[in-house]
Formats: C-alpha cells, sequence, structure tokens
C-alpha cells in the first residue's frame, strides 16, 4: 500500500504552478473541474460581536451530485443566534447562472456572489426567505497553505487540498433576518477547497480548530487518511503573530495525547475524544496546546440520516459522522527562553469518516 503524501517537493511546486515563498490572487479562484469525484468551496464562517455565528459556503457542486458531469452549484448559508436558534438555506442554481473567474476569487450565482483578492471579501447573499447577508471580510493576517496545498492519495492523480485564505479577519456589514437587517461586526475565517477524490473515502478522521487571540492567531488541522493509505497523518499547526507573520509552523511532528473521551449515542455510536492536548515541535519552537470539549453545536451521522441518501452512503462501506463544538482552548509557545501563554473560547470540528480515531491520535 502506499502512503498518502503532503506535495512539498520542488517537484511538485513545479508541477502545481505555486510558489513555496508567495500566496497570488489567482490561487483563491476556480481551481478544478467538473466530472466524476470533483468537488470545489469557498468556505466562510464568523464570530460576531454578540455571540451570534454565520456559515455561509459556495460549492461548486453539490456533494449530492458529485459524480455528475455537468456542474450543479449551490450555496448554503447558517446562521446561529446566541440563544442557539438556526436559519439556514440551501438554494441550488443552473450552471448558466454562475459564473467563477480565473484571476481571483470571483464566484457569483444569480443575485449571490463570494469575490476577493486575499485581502478583502465581499460575501452578498440577497435574501432568500427573509435570510441574507452582506459582508466584508478584511484580512488581518496572512494566506497559508501547507506546501503546494495538495495531498495526494495512492498516485499524483488523486488529490485533496486545502488552502487557508484568510486565517483571521474582520467583519463588518448586515444580516438580514426574518427579513430584518441588523448591522454587525466580528472576526471571520475564510478557505478554499478542492478535490477530484470523495473524501470521505480517503480521510479516517479530522481535527479542525482555529483560535484568534488579541495579538496572535492559530489554526490546528490535524488529518488522518485511512487504511488503504496506512492511516497517514499530517499534524498541520500554524501560529501568525498580529501582523500576519509566521511565528511557528509545522506539518510533520506532533504529539497527542486523548485526556478524555465520551461516546456518541445519537448519531453515530462512536468514540470521540473530549480533550486532546497537543505537543507540536519545529524548528527549536514548542506549542503546547490543550483543546477541551464544550457544548455540541453540531451532531451528524448515519443514524440520523432520512431517506434514500442513508442507503447510498451504507452501500459505498461508509459510516461518516460529523461534529462542531464550542470549547476552550490553552496555548503555550515557547521559543528559546520565552514563553508565551494565551486561553480562550473557540468553535471546532471533529469530521470522522473513518470507524474509530484510537491508535491513530
Amino acid at each position: 500500500m502506499a502512503k498518502a503524501r503532503l506535495c512539498d517537493s520542488p517537484e511538485d511546486y513545479k508541477r502545481y504552478g505555486v510558489s513555496p515563498y508567495n500566496i497570488e490572487a489567482w490561487e483563491d479562484s476556480r481551481r478544478g473541474d467538473f466530472g466524476k469525484e470533483n468537488w470545489e468551496w469557498w468556505y466562510f464562517d464568523c464570530i460576531l460581536d454578540d455571540g451570534t455565528n454565520a456559515v455561509i459556503q459556495f460549492f461548486a457542486d453539490s456533494q449530492a451530485v458529485i459524480k455528475s458531469k455537468t456542474p450543479h452549484p449551490k450555496f448554503h448559508i447558517k446562521v446561529t443566534l446566541p440563544d442557539g436558534t438556526l436559519y439556514e438555506e440551501s438554494p441550488t442554481f443552473d450552471a448558466k447562472e454562475c459564473s467563477w473567474g480565473d484571476a481571483q476569487c470571483d464566484v457569483k450565482y444569480g443575485k449571490h456572489h463570494f469575490t476577493g483578492n486575499l485581502k478583502k471579501y465581499s460575501i452578498y447573499v440577497d435574501p432568500i426567505n427573509g435570510l441574507g447577508a452582506d459582508l466584508t471580510l478584511t484580512s488581518l493576517s496572512k494566506p497559508f497553505r501547507p506546501g503546494t496545498g495538495y495531498f495526494n492519495f495512492s498516485s499524483e492523480d488523486k488529490f485533496y487540498t486545502w488552502f487557508c485564505v484568510v486565517p483571521k479577519g474582520e467583519v463588518t456589514g448586515t444580516l438580514t433576518i426574518q427579513g430584518k437587517k441588523i448591522s454587525v461586526h466580528g472576526f471571520g475565517y475564510h478557505d478554499h477547497q478542492w478535490g477530484n477524490v470523495n473524501f470521505l473515502k480517503e480521510w479516517n478522521h479530522w481535527v479542525w480548530a482555529r483560535q484568534s487571540f488579541e495579538d496572535y492567531s492559530m489554526l490546528v488541522f490535524d488529518m488522518v487518511s485511512n487504511q488503504n493509505t496506512e492511516f497517514s497523518r499530517f499534524p498541520i499547526c500554524f501560529i501568525q503573530d498580529k501582523n500576519g507573520n509566521i511565528v511557528f509552523e509545522n506539518t510533520h511532528n506532533v504529539k497527542c495525547e486523548v485526556l478524555e473521551e465520551y461516546h456518541d449515542d445519537e448519531a453515530s455510536d462512536k468514540d470521540y475524544p473530549k480533550a486532546l492536548h497537543y505537543i507540536f515541535e519545529n524548528d527549536g519552537k514548542k506549542v503546547d496546546y490543550t483543546l477541551k470539549m464544550g457544548k455540541i453545536l453540531e451532531n451528524n451521522g448515519v443514524k440520523n440520516i432520512k431517506g434514500a441518501r442513508k442507503f447510498v452512503i451504507k452501500a459505498m462501506g461508509l459510516n461518516p459522522s460529523y461534529t462542531r463544538y464550542s470549547a476552550t482552548g490553552d496555548l503555550i509557545l515557547t521559543t528559546g527562553n520565552n514563553e508565551i501563554k494565551r486561553s480562550g473560547n473557540l468553535i471546532y470540528e471533529f469530521m470522522y469518516p473513518g470507524e474509530t480515531y484510537k491508535g491513530h491520535m
């Protein structure tokens, strides 16, 4: 069996046409193809000053029709108020109504758009059933990708990507909820992903957590592939200062201890980590990071999927689940004799296509 790998060699940079030193605006444009197993999305989320959480994600293809040779664009908007009240819409579009630019992020679906140039983004959803958004995301950081951003599975022709475009940005504008327009302010995040493999088949699990402090921002994306590629692990962690400069970066070295776990009866019938302790070490620097779960905000699995989709997933031999949490994160960054400690709240996710994470953390 071949292992999965992060494409970060000189030959990889040449093959994918990106620089190891500079990230350009075109890298956030349309990158994927339409057709069997191809998919692509532009993702944005934010936590507003009043505690409201918003997620807006534009898909070049709906995952429900991912094997089709023609595009089936859609987007999803979800707004969760501080009291837990949820509003969401997921409209689909004819490809004739849509366009994707090739010089920068320039995604337009009818009256709706997601456009920007790495520094500033406009994210607009014309109200649907009283729910809409007119937001500006202004980056307070710098784009990051691990290596080329490509991960290969078994062969160079099978890939999954991750490009962290705006690790931390200021959010201003308005949300429309139940037809009422509300001025908002907060902080947000944007990434861009595309690939030509069904990631539910290729990954065993991943932890995705991003946390912002007043003077630093950090992101952990700890990914483990499935048995077919020998549970290859990519423990990505980076920290930026308030000017967007990288103060720590890691893609290969990690020690991880599960401090506490719980069993999910409602959606997946699987065991999950409840508290994790990470140690990343690279280039003489050390990151000690403890992640503790708070409330479950979203919990999906085969047990609560309804209709034909449940039978399709089971027929493929898959048992995917996904959980999003509120959490606390405690960071200790050690550089030489200097130690920086930061703590705070965050939202993180545990994507869980595999049967068990045990033995692979």
